[in-house]
């Protein structure tokens, strides 16, 4: 079951994106549980982290798609945002909120379901990979999704992640090969993070969580365009 939230303020729109989804359940013969909110007021009001796809109007009233986008991931670094949007040109700033794409008014079907495929293989490849960590003579089994950044110390690497900190006598050039096109990129020759995470990108710095990353001056090509691919796709 694949559960799916429906931001939008516009009943004509959030008629059409549900009919959408129904129809491509009879397609493809995935179950989808669909939950409409009226406003990102609605949406985001004691959110509990439950949805795995959100589509999410960029221009409303009250609290507009960009503002309940950055209050999401906040609580939730695990939804796919895709955007539904009058004007691409304000889209563009999803990479801030890692959305995974958007979509433009008014809504074609065969467009609409190309960007719900992606989303759920954005989905189902975040449910299936995981990286076996060793630390203090145990093994543990983290999904990627759940790694934050990663740092050299020394002959050891600090997994910073959402079952707290692990250490682990290994390489970062090894890590760095494992990780190589599973939406992780280098900031420096010391760290590691995931793209998932990654809150905001400036000129020197990677902003993941609370945490600010230094980007250094050689990497800054390199991880945008690592930044826009995984967007992409």
């Amino acid at each position: 079951m694949v559960r799916i939230a429906i931001v939008d303020d516009d009943r004509q729109y959030q008629s059409q994106i549900k009919d959408f989804i129904e129809a491509y359940s009879k397609e493809s013969g995935l179950e989808f549980s669909i939950t409409v909110f009226n406003c990102g007021m609605d949406f985001i009001t004691d959110y509990k982290p439950v949805f795995d796809i959100a589509f999410l109007d960029i221009e409303m009233p009250l609290m507009d798609g960009m503002t309940t986008a950055r209050k999401l991931r906040q609580v939730d670094n695990e939804i796919c945002i895709v955007f539904i949007t009058k004007m691409a040109k304000y889209a563009i700033e999803g990479y801030e909120v890692n959305a995974i794409d958007f979509v433009v008014k008014p809504i074609k079907y065969f467009n609409f379901t190309d960007k719900l495929k992606k989303a759920l293989k954005f989905i189902e490849a975040r449910k299936e990979k995981v990286l076996v960590i060793k630390s203090e003579g145990s093994y543990f089994r983290i999904p990627l999704a759940d790694i934050y950044y990663l740092e050299k110390d020394k002959n050891y690497l600090v997994y910073y992640t959402a079952q707290g900190e692990l250490r682990e006598r290994r390489s970062m050039e090894d890590v760095a090969k494992e990780l190589k096109d599973s939406g992780f990129s280098l900031c420096n020759s010391g760290c590691i993070v995931n793209l998932r995470c990654v809150k905001q990108v400036t000129q020197t710095d990677v902003v993941v969580g609370n945490v600010q990353l230094p980007l250094s001056r050689r990497r800054i090509k390199d991880f945008k365009t690592d930044m826009l691919n995984f967007l992409r796709g």
